[in-house]
């Protein structure tokens, strides 16, 4: 670690703790599909019994975060503190009863520590989660993770959680995500030289992704019953997911709901309920869910058939949906908000395969003839493409007319004819590609594509995969494969990039210029895997910031890793950014 001084001292990693901290809940993030703007905070308040000479410190003490927005903490901790509901509880043991002023303590900090964060969070639309707090040192540490509320608006969290649920139940699965990163932070912090070894003892991102799903199923159950048992819910409907029937898959709903709650109709009543733990039964009785009919159950057992009254209010929370979407397949929804997908045990935020702006924005990029009308129509073929039972692939060319010509001898060509919805599931349930131009014109179907292999193509994807990678990269006219997998993988080829804030970009690019040697790299980490979208004065700008950071004088033994010069990227122009 490096030698610099830390005046804010709490203890020697505090500086390695929280950066490993940080890296793992943005990989959770990106795990779940979720944007990976998060940054990681430490609030350390002197213990009542410590002469440390300062009472509040904050990691990093030079960073975004004042010291000031900490003013008159302790004091708040001593409110907190005297007043705690838990001075007037009286435990049975001994032991609970000698640890009862450490959890008043812990917990008095805490909420001193979140409403100190509250003008903040406001100010800058981010929301701050603030982790269990444990003491290290003369100091109690309270590791606080903050996302822009931005990601909030793209990933919907539930409206409420009743106050009764707020302990277990999570309003979302990025929510039960950092309660499940901010969990290892606070073990860690019990280990000794937290921060020191942290890449060995903690949790690598898709385990607690995995352990977020299966804390943030608890909430239907909690929200639905009066005495729920905590169940596996998410390894229970994995499990039924994966079974087939007599070799069909189980496609179908179930409702989780009380069987006695006045919006439920059943169509047939079990007389003895089915238990959760009898996956091949459930999966039997799922078979019988056919359209607008699904399986009531609660999270221990099934009730029979039925469905929820169309006078049902789904803002009351009261009744949830899993939609079995195909094989192994299926996805949480609260009305029609939904909230969790998962696929082969992996789960994920629910959303399009990918983003509607930037998929419109690189097909005009890419056929500068096309219409935004053009763009549309193809978008709303692939969301079709997506849901069909099996793989398939559409092509879009700029010479799709003399390629239909071309390959007549390797599929079938037909007239002219824009293809619909209704064609489209017509023509893709037979082997081989269909053809369009970027119009959205069909020139021919089944069609078997060529093309040498080249860098792109992987061995471990499918034949189809690969065959439009060979096609879509060869030398020539402007081409695009769209290609869903029969294990529902979509892919876009070439690649599509994303869209980049302008604003962002400058915000990293000042934070930059304005960073010293100590605290430079999580601004130049960001601009680094964002190269392809800074323009040329900005790469000049950036590059004065490197020249000025490797002339600085650093101490004999740290490991200085330099920066690689930036250059506009030939490709780049503004419609890669957004605002």
């Amino acid at each position: 670690m490096s030698g610099k001084g830390i005046y804010l001292f709490m203890w020697g990693y505090q500086g390695s703790y929280r950066i490993h901290t940080q890296i793992l809940v943005r990989n959770v993030l990106e795990s779940l599909g979720a944007p990976e703007d998060a940054e990681v905070l430490l609030v350390g308040a002197r213990s009542p019994d410590s002469n440390s000479h300062n009472p509040v410190c904050i990691e990093p003490e030079d960073g975004k975060w004042k010291l000031s927005l900490f003013e008159g903490l302790l004091d708040s901790i001593e409110s907190n503190y005297q007043n705690h509901d838990m001075q007037n509880v009286f435990y049975g043991d001994e032991a609970s009863m000698r640890d009862k002023p450490e959890w008043i303590r812990r917990d008095s900090v805490r909420k001193a520590v979140e409403k100190s964060l509250k003008a903040y969070d406001s100010q800058n639309d981010v929301a701050s989660f603030c982790g269990e707090v444990r003491r290290l040192n003369g100091y109690y540490v309270t590791p606080i993770i903050q996302i822009p509320n931005t990601t909030f608006q793209k990933f919907p969290p539930l409206p409420f959680i009743k106050q009764e649920l707020k302990r277990n139940g999570h309003r979302s699965l990025i929510h039960a995500a950092m309660h499940a990163v901010l969990h290892e932070a606070t073990e860690e912090l019990h280990n000794p030289d937290p921060g020191r070894n942290t890449f060995h003892s903690t949790r690598n991102a898709e385990e607690i992704v995995r352990i977020a799903a299966k804390n943030f199923m608890h909430t239907p159950g909690l929200a639905i019953e009066q005495g729920y048992m905590f169940s596996d819910l998410f390894t229970s409907l994995n499990l039924v997911s994966s079974l087939m029937y007599e070799g069909t898959k189980g496609i179908g709903q179930l409702i989780l709901v009380d069987p006695d709650n006045d919006a439920v109709e059943f169509l047939v009543r079990f007389d003895e309920p089915i238990p959760f733990r009898e996956p091949r039964w459930v999966r039997k009785v799922l078979q019988m869910a056919t359209s607008g009919v699904g399986i009531i159950a609660n999270s221990q057992h099934i009730y029979g058939l039925g469905q929820l009254k169309e006078s049902h209010d789904s803002s009351a929370q009261d009744a949830f949906t899993i939609a079995f979407i195909d094989h192994y397949h299926w996805e949480l929804r609260c009305g029609e908000q939904a909230l969790l997908r998962s696929h082969y045990a992996e789960p994920k935020l629910p959303q399009e395969p990918f983003d509607k702006i930037a998929f419109l924005a690189n097909y005009a990029r890419l056929f500068p003839l096309s219409t935004r009308k053009d763009g549309m129509h193809l978008w709303d073929l692939m969301l079709i493409q997506v849901r069909q039972d099996y793989g398939s692939m559409i092509v879009v060319a700029e010479d799709a007319k003399n390629e239909a010509q071309r390959l007549s001898k390797q599929g079938t060509r037909i007239k002219p004819t824009r293809l619909t919805g209704q064609l489209l599931r017509s023509v893709s349930c037979i082997d081989g590609t269909i053809l369009l131009d970027p119009a959205g014109y069909c020139y021919a179907i089944g069609i078997i594509l060529d093309g040498e292999a080249n860098e792109q193509c992987a061995p471990s994807r499918g034949s189809r995969y690969n065959s439009g990678v060979r096609y879509v990269q060869s030398n020539g006219p402007k081409r695009l494969a769209i290609v869903v997998s029969d294990d529902k993988t979509v892919d876009i080829i070439p690649r599509f990039r994303k869209l980049v804030s302008r604003s962002k970009i400058e915000k990293y690019i000042s934070t930059f210029e304005a960073a010293i040697l100590d605290n430079y790299h999580d601004s130049r980490n960001w601009l680094d895997n964002h190269r392809f979208y800074i323009n040329s004065e900005q790469c000049a700008r950036i590059n004065r910031t490197i020249d000025h950071i490797n002339a600085l004088p650093k101490e004999v033994g740290v490991i200085h890793i330099c920066t690689e010069q930036f250059e506009a990227h030939p490709e780049m122009n503004e419609s890669y950014l957004t605002d």
